[in-house]
């Protein structure tokens, strides 16, 4: 027996019409093994057609052999099977469905999807994004540990197709409930969620119609782990800075190079983030000014992590701006001095500022490290290299009168990010200079009660009503 070609009929998207079918016979087959629905049969077998005539018709567009039917011997009575050539293989299948199935999945296997769970989607999502926007190495890597730290094995392996609203809440409500992440790891493993829940419902591939991550995080927030959002609360205070300088400088007396040491000093009294110290050049050095321009990055190369120099700083996000200018203070051109001195008396040849006894950069981790062992001695509650950026900005900056705008330029960010990150009110100072401001304004005020002047109170020019609406009446007149 041999099957004719039937002339398929137009369709724009057969692709997508075939998802969207089994989609709905997964869903009601699902809904029916739990219980929730019944008297669906009827239902999933006219679903099941429809899906087998639209990958037959595919099929029949491109298969060029004939399909044939023929029987063979087995335990001793004859069976029916279903027969074709496809390239350098004949496959033979106990039904033409089956057979249909197996050609469709020859043609279309390597451009439809098969796997459709949420691991399969992620790697496929990320892969994209790798392609099409090619981030840091490091945000990859937070990826990765994100994923593996908030997707249990039972959620990467359900079928995003079938994953509802309600779960996605479900699972975020358990998971931040199990673990108390911050709100900064809490918005890394929504991260996960909005990357691959974006990728399937993309015009360009639709395998869901919509994400079913929820947009509000409201009710979520009461199981994350509460951390201060308050900028004084990230800042090491005056006493703790006096603290930690007056350690440093004991340990630079007791050793014989503490290259890091000079580096916590320098970061105190400049304020540059923790990648760009140890990319920082003596060529960077004028005599009235610190060039920063660039910042030491790291990624992992054959499972080794590589630390690499970078001519751009964070905010300028991979594009050259010329960085930015800080000014030599008397305090930043003794710790130079002195370091630049000690290097020469131990024959140190580097082009960096902050190198080791062998002439090598050091590293951000090294860095770290070490502020962390120091901060832990002291007693410090904070131990990072920020807390050095926002005092600076809080304690010296703001009192000195600097506008937001030159304090965000020294640092190296936005106008919102200083104001917003990096700066507090000194509740008392500012009360007090306030008070003062108002006694000085109710001083000039009572004066010229008792002494008044001619239309004006020192401050503003105070017309009467009816002079002024002579005024204008006069200057009508005028026109007219």
């Amino acid at each position: 027996m041999v099957l004719q070609h039937t002339p398929p009929f137009t369709e724009s998207n057969i692709f997508n019409e075939i998802r969207d079918l089994e989609v709905q016979r997964l869903n009601l087959m699902n809904m029916k093994k739990k219980g929730i629905i019944n008297g669906v049969d009827v239902v999933i077998q006219e679903l099941t057609k429809k899906e087998f005539k639209l990958k037959e018709q595919k099929v029949l567009e491109v298969h060029s052999y004939a399909i044939t039917q023929t029987s063979i011997t087995k335990n001793g009575k004859q069976v029916p099977r279903w027969q074709t050539t496809c390239g350098d293989k004949r496959p033979r299948c106990s039904s033409y469905e089956s057979l249909i199935e197996k050609l469709y999945e020859h043609y279309f296997g390597t451009v439809m999807l098969t796997d459709y769970s949420f691991r399969t989607m992620f790697e496929a999502a990320l892969d994209e994004r790798i392609r099409t926007e090619r981030p840091k190495e490091k945000t990859i890597r937070d990826y990765h540990s994100s994923y593996k730290a908030f997707i249990s094995d039972e959620f990467g392996a359900k079928d995003i197709r079938l994953i509802t609203p309600s779960e996605v809440k479900e699972y975020i409500q358990n998971i931040t409930r199990e673990l108390s992440p911050t709100k900064k790891r809490f918005y890394k493993f929504k991260g996960i969620l909005n990357l691959v829940f974006n990728y399937a419902c993309d015009p360009e591939r639709r395998y869901i119609e919509m994400s079913p991550v929820p947009g509000r995080n409201k009710a979520y927030e009461k199981n994350l782990t509460p951390t201060s959002t308050k900028p004084e609360d990230k800042a090491f205070q005056p006493e703790e800075l006096k603290l930690l300088r007056n350690h440093l400088r004991e340990r630079i007396k007791r050793s014989k190079y503490d290259v890091n040491a000079y580096a916590m000093l320098f970061s105190s009294e400049t304020g540059l983030r923790e990648g760009e110290i140890p990319s920082l050049k003596w060529s960077d050095i004028t005599d009235k000014a610190i060039h920063i321009h660039s910042q030491q990055n790291d990624e992992y190369r054959d499972g080794k992590k590589v630390y690499y120099y970078n001519p751009t700083t964070k905010n300028e996000k991979g594009v050259s701006h010329n960085g930015r200018f800080i000014p030599i203070t008397n305090e930043i051109r003794n710790i130079l001095d002195e370091l630049k001195a000690k290097q020469e008396a131990l024959g140190i040849e580097s082009e960096w500022v902050f190198c080791k006894e062998n002439g090598e950069w050091i590293t951000t981790v090294s860095y770290y490290e070490s502020l962390y062992k120091v901060c832990k001695k002291l007693g410090l509650k904070l131990n990072n290299n920020h807390a050095f950026r926002i005092a600076l900005n809080s304690y010296v900056y703001v009192p000195m009168g600097l506008p937001v705008t030159e304090r965000a330029k020294l640092l190296g960010h936005s106008v919102d990010t200083n104001l917003k990150h990096y700066t507090f009110a000194r509740t008392d100072d500012y009360l007090e200079e306030l008070s003062e401001k108002i006694d000085a304004f109710n001083a000039t005020e009572r004066r010229t009660e008792r002494e008044p002047k001619k239309g004006t109170s020192g401050y503003l020019k105070i017309i009467d009503f009816q002079k002024k609406q002579k005024n204008l009446e006069s200057a009508k007149f005028k026109a007219l």
